[in-house]
């Protein structure tokens, strides 16, 4: 049996002082600063006023677009109201006469004979400074002007060129090659035309444009027994045409 005069020991000790010690520790001395948290990444806020140089070229950027998307509707509206096509051109005959070439000199005389359709439903075609040219081997021969001529929608043309050169000089080499082909029976020129048409639809005048044609390769029988006269071979020809 334990002495009940022996003091009672237990939790919590006694302090050397003689002051009964705290159940819980004693909290921490205050640091001498205050604790200052890190700092965290805050957006900069935006300028109450915005850049003036960048909503312009925002804003013209945005009307260029519109622009452009509102001219090629208009383009492809009108294309497929309209639906334009080039005009149709066929050499219908081509003769020569008093052919003769020696010595560096070509005399000749050529009668050309067009027919010109205009396919367009709805836009009429008018034809400026037209011009016609005789062509050997990239050659040009001679030229002549054509008077003006208007044709309707869906309308038929025909017209003729008359072509001459008297006495004229040409290159050597092109005299031996016209009559090394003539020496065969036949001579292959080539047949062009240049006009400056203008279309037009109603009151809308489309601007004016330079059309090409090309009649290439078109035999004429010349032979030194016809007096240097032949005719073309074969019937019409259609020609090439384009802007």
């Amino acid at each position: 049996m334990e002495n009940p005069s022996r003091p009672v020991t237990g939790y919590p000790a006694p302090n050397p002082n003689g002051q009964p010690a705290h159940p819980y520790p004693a909290p921490p001395p205050p640091l001498s600063q205050p604790y200052h948290y890190p700092p965290y990444y805050q957006p900069a806020a935006p300028p109450l006023y915005p850049n003036p140089r960048r909503s312009f070229f925002r804003t013209l950027l945005l009307v260029t677009v519109a622009f452009f998307v509102i001219f090629g509707s208009v383009l492809l509206i009108f294309w497929l109201v309209v639906r334009p096509h080039l005009p149709e051109f066929q050499l219908s005959s081509l003769s020569v006469s008093n052919f003769t070439a020696n010595q560096s000199r070509v005399t000749a005389t050529w009668d050309a004979r067009y027919h010109a359709y205009n396919p367009n439903k709805k836009m009429t075609i008018s034809y400026y400074d037209v011009v016609s040219f005789i062509v050997f081997k990239y050659d040009v021969l001679t030229s002549t002007q054509i008077a003006p001529f208007k044709q309707d929608t869906r309308n038929q043309t025909d017209f003729t060129a008359k072509f001459s050169i008297i006495d004229s000089y040409v290159n050597g080499k092109l005299v031996d090659d016209l009559n090394s082909e003539r020496s065969h029976g036949s001579v292959t020129f080539d047949v062009r035309l240049e006009a400056i048409a203008g279309f037009r639809y109603g009151g809308w005048r489309a601007r004016r444009r330079l059309i090409r044609v090309w009649c290439n390769n078109v035999p004429v029988n010349v032979s030194s027994s016809s007096g240097g006269s032949g005719n073309f071979v074969g019937g019409p020809r259609n020609c090439k045409v384009g802007m």
